[in-house]
């Protein structure tokens, strides 16, 4: 039983490097084809940042810290479409992060806004006391889920995990 599992689960680790190495090379390719075709990738990418609160629980804590943001307006149908929200990972944001991959296919697919957010904590999104140990309470999921949807509303907004 456990030799049927571990051949599993190295079957598993092949398909999964297989589609690692397709995704690679599809970008790799759809890239040389659009650069030699005068495509430039970062004209539809703006960047802005919000002033955020530190604590989006409390009222009563008037700290703030400025949380960077990247726009691709490239595929957006203004008004209908729908905004696609890229929400950053443990790192800065990157202006990469909207040429290719599935949020980028829907993107074009259903005529959606990409828009990205730099986690807090990370990249330039880092409080200007830095990550002292007492600040680091504010490091937590639910503050980061907690985004500034006032700013972009009345649009709908679609999280992409």
């Amino acid at each position: 039983m456990l030799l049927k599992n571990v051949k599993c689960i190295n079957i598993l680790l092949k398909i999964t490097q297989r589609f690692r190495d397709l995704h690679t090379q599809r970008n790799k390719e759809f890239f040389q084809t659009a650069l030699a075709n005068g495509y430039q990738p970062l004209q539809h990418v703006k960047e802005g940042v919000l002033d955020q609160p530190l604590d989006h629980f409390n009222r009563q804590n008037i700290n703030t810290f400025r949380q960077r943001f990247l726009v691709n307006e490239e595929y957006w149908q203004r008004p209908e479409g729908p905004v696609f929200l890229f929400v950053g990972g443990e790192g800065p944001i990157l202006r990469n992060v909207f040429f290719a991959g599935h949020h980028v296919d829907m993107a074009k697919e259903h005529g959606a806004l990409l828009l990205a957010v730099e986690h807090r904590f990370y990249g330039d999104s880092i409080n200007p006391d830095g990550l002292e140990t007492e600040n680091l309470a504010y490091l937590s999921s639910q503050q980061a889920l907690v985004l500034a949807f006032p700013h972009f509303l009345p649009l709908s907004v679609c999280v992409c995990v």
